[in-house]
């Protein structure tokens, strides 16, 4: 699958890592920040709405990439969980979420502290139940009331409210964490339909089942790299195609993301689109994904979002050009600073926890 023997990462998960994110990018950009500069109208005078279509699919690329970021998430969760149960023959729950808070909540919180305070130093427009909510992880439930500063930390707080409760329920669940995984997936299913927020997690449990059934991943190895290309072209083009077709093929997509995420992780004959994924340059950016993500938010503001002024305006007022692309020095410096330190910490302490459960010491003394 092209994992590197040193640092045990996947060339073409952490392709994928950097498309997602620069789907994101690009859709925020021209949703959001340059939206002015899209031409709609002349490409509309060229026929078939193609201004209003090309916007339709460009708007919608950062949804696209949280979507791959999920199921990315949930399968790699899944795996580590299935590796320490071989090596281990049981799962340190302890030590998973040092692990999980240690990569994630540091560059996160220093996002959340630098965003309160520019709102405080009155640069941008945000309250304090905004920065509340996102400092707790419920603003995929919030909508509009975690501002434009901090609505990306939604997908944060879907990946945190699954860390919680898949990993307890895969230690528990013995030999029936397969059947559970099946269970899960279809009541989120069900109960996307009546509670839109669910939905989310539909694709970070498609990763999980994939992680779980080798006869599904041996399936998705034989899809032909040409189909990825097709499927993924579908995928990209969707929010473009008549509501008839939105209709019958949106609720299968997470089946389609699978099909292109791990046909081309499982592929046995590697395509244009594996050797792109692999490319030195793309894994750069699916290195630096996370802080890239988390830092893009402050760089693409509109000057209202959801109804409600951003202050963007003013932040950007003397600096536009500069800080439209402030966000990749940010990222790089919060990833080495910041995100690749902690989690070197965070996996040490990781092990000592590890060790020590395994250790012949009794129970009764460890303190």
């Amino acid at each position: 699958m092209g994992r590197d023997q040193f640092t045990g990462r996947d060339a073409v998960i952490d392709g994928w890592r950097g498309i997602s994110v620069l789907m994101v990018i690009i859709g925020h950009l021209f949703a959001y920040r340059a939206k002015d500069m899209y031409p709609v109208e002349a490409l509309n005078s060229l026929g078939l709405s193609l201004g209003n279509k090309s916007f339709a699919i460009i708007s919608s690329l950062g949804t696209l990439g949280v979507c791959f970021f999920f199921m990315i998430s949930g399968y790699l969760i899944t795996t580590l969980l299935v590796a320490e149960e071989g090596k281990r023959d049981q799962i340190n729950l302890k030590a998973f979420y040092v692990r999980r808070a240690f990569r994630i909540m540091p560059a996160f919180y220093v996002y959340v502290i630098a965003v309160f305070f520019l709102g405080r130093s009155g640069l941008v427009l945000i309250d304090e139940e905004a920065v509340l909510r996102s400092s707790i992880y419920v603003c995929n439930f919030s909508a509009f009331s975690c501002s434009w500063w901090l609505a990306h930390t939604w997908s944060l707080a879907v990946e945190e409210q699954f860390y919680l409760v898949w990993p307890m329920i895969f230690a528990f669940a013995g030999s029936s964490r397969r059947s559970s995984a099946i269970a899960l997936l279809i009541a989120l299913f069900v109960g996307s339909l009546f509670f839109a927020p669910l939905g989310s997690f539909i694709y970070i449990m498609a990763g999980v089942v994939v992680a779980l059934f080798a006869g599904l991943r041996e399936r998705l190895a034989l899809i032909d790299a040409s189909w990825a290309w097709i499927l993924f072209a579908v995928l990209v083009t969707l929010p473009a195609a008549p509501h008839s077709v939105v209709k019958i093929v949106g609720p299968i997509q997470p089946v389609l993301i699978a099909a292109v995420l791990f046909g081309t992780l499982f592929g046995r004959s590697p395509g244009l689109l594996t050797g792109m994924l692999r490319s030195a340059w793309l894994n750069k950016v699916g290195l630096v994904s996370y802080s890239l993500y988390l830092w893009q938010q402050l760089s693409l503001a509109p000057a209202a979002w959801g109804g409600t002024v951003t202050g963007a305006e003013t932040l950007y007022s003397h600096a536009n050009i500069v800080l439209a692309f402030a966000f990749i020095p940010m990222a790089i410096t919060s990833y080495f600073l910041i995100e690749k330190p902690m989690r070197t910490i965070g996996h040490r302490i990781s092990r000592r926890l590890t060790d020590r459960a395994a250790s012949p010491i009794p129970v009764e003394l460890e303190t």
